[in-house]
């Protein structure tokens, strides 16, 4: 060993210094990351986007963005093809126990459980309502049972349909009765095919998928045409959605849109952070770390919804319904922070 060595050496023992004191954290961070979000255009992608960003001039990280699903990045995520995707919490009771939301060619989603796909945080909050024309005599979702209704929704696994389905079946009412009833299904691929054809009374209900936080495109189209109502919950019915899937009861804000003249409570639907369970803990705990020391960029470039998170609201679903287990670098993190028990 070199002279100059044993002098560097002394002198990290003398300043209460070892080795291995090169950050605890950077030098076994992750140097590559890759995260699946939503379509291009999104909420999801603007939020991978801004958390790509802020990897990348604070970890030193590179995060490549990728288009994705709800449904579909959870099994990339457990065949440990990406580090990072986003699901929906409506979502985490089928994969944990390996129930089939939808098929997709050979694909079911999802036939087996999840078992090496853990949860790392819960951000932003979208809220499945179901949406009738101002002027329809339909005021309560309860109030549709046993009516003749053209109800417009979504192909199986959409989350649009996930959600309100599970809404309407809590109420008494499934898609087989509504045709009982002597209603009809339509389903539809996009939100604004379903909000075209409420706007041109060619639908007396539509599910749809809202954030709770900013005006959404297709319903300023609608109302435009015409103003629209949320259709109001029966909280007994919430309740049992509850003991099951991992859901908030937030509020819809009055003057949100034009048309929602009073606050509205709906359900929220959690996006989710899901990584894989053998994620290293220093990277799991330098996204977490860098997430919450980063908000107000999250929210100037993510969503709006991230100013002022703390670890408190990145882990406000754990335990609620029926869910994958936290990361165990992220259920370390949460109880550093004070945020859980």
């Amino acid at each position: 060993m070199k002279k100059h060595t044993f002098v560097v050496v002394g002198l990290l023992l003398v300043f209460g210094f070892s080795l291995t004191f090169v950050s605890p954290v950077q030098g076994e961070v992750l140097k590559n990351a890759k995260f699946l979000s939503g379509p291009t255009g999104t909420t999801w992608y603007a939020q991978a986007a801004a958390f790509s960003g802020i990897a990348k001039n604070k970890l030193g990280m590179n995060v490549d963005v990728l288009t994705g699903s709800a449904i579909s990045n959870p099994i990339q995520i457990e065949r440990g093809k990406v580090q990072l995707a986003l699901t929906f919490s409506s979502v985490l009771p089928f994969m944990t126990k390996g129930v089939v939301v939808t098929t997709i060619g050979s694909e079911a989603y999802f036939k087996e459980p999840l078992k090496k796909t853990s949860i790392l945080c819960y951000t932003t909050t979208a809220a499945p309502v179901l949406i009738v024309d101002a002027s329809s005599p339909y005021h309560k979702i309860s109030d549709l049972k046993g009516k003749k209704i053209r109800f417009i929704t979504y192909p199986p696994g959409f989350n649009a349909r996930i959600v309100p389905d599970e809404i309407l079946q809590a109420h008494g009412i499934t898609h087989e009765s509504i045709k009982q009833a002597g209603g009809k299904i339509d389903i539809v691929s996009k939100y604004a095919e379903a909000c075209d054809l409420l706007a041109k009374g060619h639908a007396d209900v539509i599910s749809y998928i809202m954030a709770i936080n900013a005006p959404a495109a297709n319903l300023q189209e609608l109302e435009a045409q015409k103003k629209f109502r949320i259709l109001e919950l029966d909280f007994k019915a919430v309740s049992q959605i509850l003991k099951e899937m991992p859901l908030m009861v937030t509020t819809v804000k009055k003057g949100l849109h034009k048309s929602i003249e009073k606050d509205t409570t709906v359900l929220g639907d959690i996006t989710t952070w899901i990584v894989p369970s053998d994620l290293p803990a220093e990277t799991a705990t330098a996204i977490l770390d860098t997430l919450v020391k980063n908000m107000d960029t999250m929210a100037q470039v993510g969503n709006s919804e991230f100013k002022g998170f703390t670890a408190k609201e990145l882990s406000r679903l754990y335990g609620k319904g029926t869910q994958l287990p936290l990361h165990p670098a992220a259920l370390k993190f949460y109880k550093d922070h004070k945020a859980i028990r």
